[in-house]
C-alpha cells in the first residue's frame, strides 16, 4: 500500500490547485497514528515549512497554519 498526502487549495480566481506529496513507506504508521491522535483529541493541527539547510540550521518559514481534522461519514 502506498500513501499520499494531497494538500488542496483554490486561486484568487477560483481554480483549483493540488499538491501530492509521496510518503515514504517508512513514515506510513506515524502518519497513522498522528492522524489517529488528532481525529481524538479534537484539538487543532498546526502546519508550518521548515528550511533545513547542510549546516543543520533550521528555519522556520512566514507559512503557517491552524486547522482541525474531520472524519468522513
Amino acid at each position: 500500500m502506498k500513501f499520499r498526502i494531497v494538500l488542496k487549495s483554490k486561486t484568487k480566481k477560483g481554480h483549483d490547485i493540488v499538491l501530492k506529496l509521496k510518503l515514504t513507506h517508512s513514515k506510513h504508521q506515524g502518519l497513522v497514528n498522528f492522524l489517529k491522535i488528532a481525529l481524538e483529541s479534537d484539538t487543532d493541527v498546526t502546519f508550518t515549512v521548515e528550511k533545513i539547510g547542510t549546516d543543520k540550521k533550521q528555519e522556520e518559514s512566514s507559512v503557517f497554519g491552524k486547522f482541525k481534522f474531520q472524519k468522513k461519514e
